[in-house]
């Protein structure tokens, strides 16, 4: 894959370069060339770059659903629907990661949760 270094970021990314800064961003784990890339763009290229990157997943997902043969695109759905009727909105799924204790409320937002008698 293709790379820039920060120095060669012009003021009016071609699409050229748009499309490696997407590529570039899009990796896991995130480069250092990124990093160092990202600092140089403003937000105008930065909002560029990420409109470029959700175009870049659109069309693989496209291009990997194409790929599918019937069967596998049957058993994807059936997975899905399968997914999609077991969810019960009453159902617990994790705190997400809110406080699990009074006390530990009371330290992330400086007050007690409302219900808590404070002895």
């Amino acid at each position: 894959m293709k790379r820039i270094k920060p120095n060669e970021i012009s003021e009016n990314l071609s699409e050229e370069q748009l499309e490696i800064l997407a590529k570039m961003a899009n990796e896991i784990p995130v480069s250092n060339e990124w990093i160092e890339c990202s600092k140089k763009l403003n937000e105008d290229q930065k909002s560029l770059v990420y409109r470029k990157r959700g175009e870049l997943r659109e069309r693989e997902e496209e291009e990997r659903l194409l790929k599918m043969t019937e069967e596998e695109k049957m058993k994807e759905d059936k997975k899905w629907q399968l997914w999609y009727s077991d969810i019960d909105s009453n159902s617990f799924h994790g705190n997400m990661g809110q406080p699990e204790t009074p006390e530990e409320f009371k330290r992330r937002y400086g007050v007690w949760p409302s219900g808590h008698e404070e002895e």
